[in-house]
């Protein structure tokens, strides 16, 4: 799969937010405890300033009925009422059993203060109390209230928010899936149409070159033909020329026929799964091409060399590998202008790599990448003059790929290139 930063950007943006949203929830939830403690502290400090008020008289006097009435009403609305003395006693407790009572430097420290509010544990239900304790003459007073009752509308909102905060994050995460979901199928449909825009300007590069290669021989056809019915009085000669050229068109018709044949065959092959091919020894393929085309060879004074031929037995279709080898050395015979063509076989990490090497005018680096393509040539009007059809390398590359291989095109060193066709050994 090919990397692009464009694809993580999206992600990245996506973990950023999502971490300032918690952050930003994170905050309000800490700012809003806050608030609440800040609010439970002065409403207890109220609370239990007008407890030492109303209950000042009531302690003096040593009014325990009253001080009972006053208790029973604190407990009734879930707090706790102690009043300590000055000794470090108890005077009065609502629920004995609630909790432990208070050492007696805590006691002297509140009666030194006067007023003081905390937050402590219960020793008996383990339960957080939020104490605030305010001086009623020589005595203290001290409301506790469990703290569950003061954080019990922040835990709702704590809530609400977590959820609105999920639903949020959801919602978020669902958008940005639905358009990374989008922009793939936008990215997919770009991808489909430049294929499609790709494969019709193939067929009409395709079409076009098809039309110009069929016109160029059947012209010459033509014009003969004429000459030939017109001119029963032409010399034996020219009569004999005329039926040259008739016989060279029509050959090089037949050649591009074949060609156009034989690479829709080799398409047809590509997309046929099931295609199977039998074990075969290449160093006998390249020495029955240089025995094929010895003779082409020597009458254009070019040597075929032989290289290094180890034995490398291959599973593919024998004939379409000689025809692509031979395509490789007939392309240098016509093109390359050099005196001598290696053909060499080589084994590398699991391919067997045929050679075929030039020592001739070589292939400029502007057209070594399109060299492969159907009816390209390097220089069209010699390209047509020595006979060939523009299909000859389309042919090795397609029977390359069949074979689930590739074929290369390298310079080399001093002038020329080397044409490989390497195919897996398995």
């Amino acid at each position: 799969m090919t990397f692009r930063i464009g694809h993580v950007i999206p992600g990245i943006l996506a973990a950023c937010s999502l971490a300032a949203c918690v952050w930003v929830l994170a905050s309000e939830l800490a700012a809003f405890r806050s608030a609440v403690g800040g609010w439970a502290e002065r409403d207890m400090r109220a609370r239990t300033l007008l407890a030492a008020d109303a209950l000042g008289d009531a302690i003096e006097t040593g009014d325990f009925r009253r001080i009972r009435e006053f208790g029973d009403s604190c407990r009734e609305d879930g707090a706790r009422l102690t009043i300590l003395t000055a000794p470090g006693g108890v005077m009065y407790d609502t629920t004995p059993t609630f909790g432990g009572h208070r050492s007696r430097p805590e006691v002297e420290a509140a009666l030194a203060r006067g007023v003081g509010t905390a937050i402590r544990r219960s020793q008996t239900t383990g339960e957080e109390m939020f104490f605030c304790a305010q001086r009623a003459g020589e005595h203290v007073v001290r409301l506790a209230i469990p703290t569950s009752r003061f954080y019990a509308p922040f835990r709702r909102a704590r809530l609400g928010l977590v959820l609105a905060g999920l639903v949020g994050a959801v919602g978020f995460l669902f958008i940005f899936l639905f358009t990374h979901q989008l922009r793939a199928r936008i990215r997919e449909r770009e991808r489909q149409l430049a294929e499609l825009q790709r494969a019709e300007r193939f067929r009409s590069e395709f079409i076009a070159n098809l039309t110009h290669e069929i016109k160029t021989p059947l012209t010459g056809i033509l014009g003969a033909v004429d000459l030939l019915d017109g001119g029963d009085d032409l010399p034996p000669d020219n009569r004999k020329t005329l039926f040259g050229l008739l016989r060279g068109e029509s050959v090089r018709l037949n050649a591009l026929a074949q060609d156009i044949l034989e690479l829709a065959h080799l398409e047809e092959q590509q997309r046929d799964e099931n295609v199977s091919f039998v074990p075969a020894d290449l160093s006998d393929i390249v020495r029955s091409v240089r025995m094929r085309l010895q003779p082409k060879a020597d009458a254009a004074n070019v040597q075929l060399v032989l290289g290094d031929l180890p034995s490398a037995t291959v599973p593919c279709d024998a004939r379409l590998v000689e025809h692509a080898l031979s395509n490789l050395v007939e392309n240098a015979l016509r093109y390359s202008g050099s005196p001598d063509i290696v053909l060499s076989l080589a084994v590398r990490k699991g391919k067997a790599v045929l050679s075929v090497e030039d020592h001739g005018v070589g292939i400029p680096p502007e057209h070594r990448a399109r060299i492969f393509e159907r009816f390209y040539r390097v220089d069209k009007n010699r390209s047509r003059d020595q006979g060939g059809t523009g299909l000859g390398l389309a042919i090795v590359k397609h029977i390359a790929q069949l074979h689930h291989g590739t074929a290369t095109l390298e310079p080399v060193a001093g002038g020329g290139c080397r044409f490989e066709l390497s195919l897996p050994s398995a």
